[in-house]
């Protein structure tokens, strides 16, 4: 079977990935904690809203902006079905690499979170794994290119706000580093570009989740199209 690619979108995946492994360079030879990236991090961690704490601690507490946020989100477009059935399946498609190339960075590479070298206390507990990339920007920063991509504007927006809130908020309450986050949005990112290039790979998702969901089908329609 011929294995179709869409190089435009396999193009900008591929640039996407050079740039973080750029970053990924330039973090492994000057550490987490150059002069940029704490000027940054304080600037985000000193400079705290009151009326926004509550929020952002809470949205960045362990899956709470993440797996709680994101997961009932493809569920409830899938439901839907047509152009909605369309994004939640790109969007677990590209979850799977996020979740797996973020696992195996975070394996490959260490970086101490923030609060670990700065000696400051973050607003929430976290567990002392690698900083680099944030999980979380990972995530958020996946679903949401994933709406933009195939979702209409009034529908991506709320969801990209959420997404950068996340983001901020894992700054902000002193668990990552700035380029962790732009990091973990560069790599998502990419991952949805990937998807993007190879539709076998997102009619292969489309046929499992079809499978799993079935019950959970208000249409039939929802099959792999281009974008």
């Amino acid at each position: 079977m011929k294995v179709r690619i869409e190089h435009r979108h396999l193009y900008v995946a591929l640039m996407l990935y050079a740039l973080y492994a750029l970053l990924t360079m330039y973090i492994l030879m000057n550490s987490e904690a150059n002069p940029v990236n704490t000027y940054l991090f304080f600037t985000v961690f000193n400079n705290k809203v009151q009326a926004l704490t509550p929020l952002l601690t809470v949205i960045s507490i362990d899956d709470y902006g993440r797996a709680l946020f994101w997961i009932p989100i493809a569920l409830i477009l899938w439901y839907f079905g047509g152009r909605y059935r369309r994004a939640s399946v790109l969007m677990v498609s590209a979850f799977v690499i996020s979740l797996l190339l973020g696992e195996l960075m975070k394996h490959i590479i260490y970086e101490p979170r923030p609060f670990l070298v700065l000696h400051i206390t973050p607003l929430i507990h976290e567990q002392l794994d690698s900083s680099y990339p944030s999980g979380h920007a990972l995530i958020v920063g996946t679903g949401a290119y994933s709406a933009i991509i195939a979702l209409p504007w009034y529908v991506s927006l709320p969801l990209t706000l959420e997404a950068l809130l996340v983001s901020y908020g894992r700054i902000y309450v002193g668990v990552h580093w700035p380029l962790d986050v732009i990091a973990g949005w560069l790599l998502g990112i990419a991952n949805v570009e990937l998807v993007l290039a190879l539709p076998q790979y997102y009619g292969v998702i489309y046929m499992i989740m079809k499978k799993l969901l079935g019950w959970l089908s208000r249409r039939s329609n929802g099959s792999p199209t281009n974008y």
